[in-house]
């Protein structure tokens, strides 16, 4: 079977000479992370089942406390020869210098003999195995075996620091012989000998487990390998079932101490023997056989989706009707039909006997997806386990009883963090989620909420990385925060249940950095590797996102991320594709753009509001994704505005013209939020916090709106009131229409400017400090004007005004000098 072949590699290793094995990982998946609420009633109808990998490692429970080592070697443990956690490294300090050349020595020894004459400085126990070693690379059999068994014979505390190894090699060399018998006892001792404290640097007791199983899948043509089993080959047909059976339980017990290769060895023999009816009904009367059989056919088994072939192999995660598992899932949807392998099994458990069957829940999720409903509700209500009232919740589900669905979900929410180990984290993520989109589907949108919450964050903190954006259920967690709950809803919600992570000290991220190769990291990276950005992060930018949208400017400022957080301040990248880290600050700006719209507004002189609505204006137009983007559509600041898809709902890709959108709120909700699972109050909440204007990018709309608003206070022939509506129109040079109103204004109002030409492409900054001086000018040159063209006029209106001046001031003093009179002052 396929394995790491640790034999060759603890005779190697003390030869100087190392293979390592090869693992197999399959890494696939969508771009865009889970979202369960694109597709609600196939995720509430969706089979519960875990991955293959988890449940065989969850077949046996393991006794002892035996750990597999299957990414370590000799030579390195992590890209690095003198990686402090090598095999090598460790020797060497355990070694004095004399010891160690001398081990040097043997491993370059031409054979055993040789290998054995240069190794006097070191313990008996070294020098023996070492030499063996020599002697089995080198295939000189009967001399390793003698060297191996010479250790053993040693006194326990001598022979303690090789025993396992020799051990171990000796089932090697036996198995090589065909002397199965004895090579099952030497892989039984050396298990043995580990779990009672002998070192095994090299996890080898664990890895006698494979090389036992092995031993027993000898079929009439000989012994058969990964290969058969895995390409469908006829060699195992003539192996005994009793054989079969015991290889499968020693694979269990391989995975169980955390084997890489055991779940591949056990892939190869459930496939093989589920393409066979007579092997399976051999298998399943063996617990272990059987529950690996089911686990199997739930997470590596596709349904039917088209014409009558098996669709086992197509994995397709994001085709419709695809399972959590990736596979195509029967219990999705009619279109679907149960793989008849699948319907072959639980008959076949059936017949046995249901108090027979091990693993029962595991057994009521497959027959939920086959169809089976009655024997599903038998079965999973033999049991309490989380996977038993997941399966229970589905059933209710199909019966219409939403309330009884909605207890068997929180039943099986109890089990977590808790785990009664029948479902694996991954899927506690996703029961929760679940259990959101019933939450939802009945109204209760702050409880909905808060579960969606609950299944990202135990999600991102699985996964460590960072990047909150891209963790399953955000993006439902995300829509129900935005588009569902009111902004007061929210920010209750947040306030009580969302604090910011701690932002790393400056002074740490700095030291941090400069321990950094230059150029390897910028300081963000650096910042997030000392405390990573979290879900709730992320939730308090979208309130904050929100509130400004709302006008609420101020409120909003302590939900933007500390000035002085290195973790948030974005890039951009230069031609060389260095990385820039922008000079602004989120909550800056936006305190900024709250105090622009407040000069706009309420300023007292007209230049003053003018300035107002444009500096609301670009900060709109260059931070509004930042500021007040939609997290989802039509803005997608998930993502940072890249895709205009692939979060949130959406009846058609925004911007595609051969799908038009619905004309009004209401309309585009009914068409984004179709079917039974959606309740009228939703759809309400949806159309009323929907963007204004509803377009991608809606922030450069109306930053394109406050460029009017700048005009309408400035004087139209003035520089100023030209350059804020080219700017306007710059904003939205991709909307013609919208692009249109401001250069029309301009054409009907404006005056001629050097920037004309290519108005909306080239535009200067407004001269504010002109236009405040412009209204003045332009009566001054009007009167000039005037009195050039009607000067006898202007000379008579002059000579009135002279007259009419001294009469009025000969008139003052009169009456003043009069005053004085009256009241006795000279």
């Amino acid at each position: 079977m396929k394995r790491s072949n640790p034999a060759v590699r603890v005779a190697c290793a003390l030869s100087g000479l190392l293979v390592l094995g090869a693992a197999t990982v399959v890494a696939c998946g969508p771009d865009f992370p889970l979202q369960l609420l694109d597709d609600r009633a196939g995720s509430l109808r969706n089979t519960p089942a875990n991955s293959f990998t988890w449940e065989t490692a969850h077949l046996v429970t393991a006794t002892d406390r035996l750990q597999a080592d299957e990414g370590s070697g000799y030579e390195q443990a992590s890209g690095s020869p003198d990686d402090p956690r090598s095999l090598r490294m460790l020797e060497k300090g355990q070694l004095d210098a004399t010891q160690w050349a001398a081990l040097q020595a043997m491993r370059a020894a031409s054979d055993g003999e040789a290998a054995y004459a240069a190794g006097a400085a070191l313990p008996p126990a070294i020098r023996l195995y070492t030499a063996g070693a020599q002697d089995f690379r080198h295939n000189a059999l009967e001399p390793a075996r003698q060297r191996f068994e010479a250790v053993l014979a040693l006194p326990p505390a001598q022979a303690s620091e090789r025993a396992v190894w020799a051990a171990y090699m000796l089932g090697r060399l036996h198995a090589t012989q065909g002397q199965r018998a004895q090579a099952i006892a030497s892989f039984d001792k050396a298990r043995t000998l580990a779990a009672a404290g002998a070192p095994d640097p090299l996890g080898l007791a664990v890895a006698s487990y494979g090389e036992q199983a092995r031993l027993l899948l000898v079929g009439a043509a000989g012994a058969c390998n990964w290969s058969d089993f895995n390409e469908g080959r006829d060699c195992g047909e003539s192996i005994p079932p009793a054989d079969l059976k015991q290889a499968i339980r020693l694979y269990a017990e391989q995975a169980a101490r955390g084997s890489y290769s055991a779940p591949s060895s056990l892939q190869a023999l459930a496939a093989w023997s589920l393409a066979r009816p007579a092997i399976t009904m051999a298998l399943i009367d063996d617990a272990v056989a059987q529950k690996l059989l089911v686990a199997y056919a739930l997470a590596r088994v596709g349904d039917v989706s088209e014409g009558p072939q098996m669709a086992g192999s197509d994995y397709d995660p994001g085709a419709a009707g695809s399972g959590s598992s990736g596979y195509a899932d029967a219990a999705r949807g009619s279109r679907i039909q149960p793989n008849p392998v699948l319907v072959n099994l639980v008959d076949a458990l059936r017949r046995r006997g249901l108090e027979k069957i091990a693993g029962a829940d595991r057994v009521a999720a497959l027959a939920y997806r086959t169809g089976r409903y009655d024997l599903a509700a038998s079965l999973a209500g033999r049991q309490e386990s989380a996977l038993a009232w997941w399966v229970r919740a589905k059933l209710a589900l199909r019966q219409g009883d939403n309330d009884g669905a909605a207890q068997a979900y929180a039943r099986a929410a109890q089990g977590f963090p808790r785990n009664d180990a029948s479902v694996e984290p991954g899927n506690a993520n996703l029961l929760v989620g679940e259990q959101g989109v019933l939450t939802l589907s009945r109204g209760q949108y702050v409880e909905a909420l808060a579960q969606f919450h609950r299944a990202a964050r135990q999600t991102a903190q699985a996964g460590g990385n960072g990047f909150a954006a891209y963790i399953d259920y955000y993006n439902d967690l995300a829509y129900v925060a935005e588009r569902v709950l009111t902004t007061d809803e929210l920010k209750t919600y947040v306030d009580a249940h969302a604090p910011a992570s701690p932002m790393p000290a400056p002074e740490a991220v700095a030291k941090a950095a400069a321990q950094q190769e230059p150029g390897r990291q910028s300081l963000r990276w650096v910042a997030v590797g000392l405390s990573a950005v979290t879900v709730e992060d992320r939730l308090r930018q979208l309130l904050a996102r929100r509130l400004v949208r709302e006008g609420r400017v101020e409120a909003s400022l302590a939900y933007f991320p500390d000035e002085r957080d290195e973790r948030f301040v974005d890039s951009s990248f230069d031609d060389n594709g260095k990385e820039l880290p922008v000079t602004w600050r989120v909550r800056a700006k936006a305190r900024d753009y709250g105090q622009a719209l407040e000069r706009g507004q309420h300023a007292w002189r007209a230049n003053s509001r003018a300035q107002g609505w444009y500096e609301a204006a670009v900060i709109a137009r260059r931070q509004g994704m930042e500021i007040m983007g939609y997290e989802q559509g039509p803005d997608f600041a998930v993502y940072g505005g890249s895709y205009p898809w692939g979060a949130g709902r959406g009846a058609a890709p925004y911007g595609d013209e051969n799908r038009p959108l619905p004309t009004t709120p209401q309309s585009r909700a009914q068409a984004d939020l179709p079917g039974p699972l959606v309740t009228e109050g939703e759809r309400q909440r949806y159309a009323a916090s929907e963007a204004k204007p509803y377009k991608r990018f809606h922030y450069r709309d109306i930053a394109a709106g406050y460029a009017m608003k700048a005009a309408d206070e400035l004087p139209p022939r003035s520089q100023a009131f030209a350059a804020v509506l080219c700017q306007g129109v710059n904003f939205v040079y991709y909307d013609p229409p919208r692009a249109e109103q401001l250069y029309l204004r301009y054409v009907r109002q404006g005056a001629a400017v050097p920037f004309s030409a290519d108005f909306g492409q080239h535009c200067a900054e407004p001269d504010f400090a002109a236009a405040a001086r412009f209204p003045y000018q332009q009566a001054w040159r009007s009167t000039r004007q005037w009195v050039s063209q009607h000067r006898a006029l202007s000379a008579a209106l002059l000579l009135v005004i002279v007259v009419g001046g001294g009469w009025s001031v000969a008139q003052w003093r009169r009456r003043r000098r009069a005053g004085s009179a009256e009241t006795g002052i000279s």
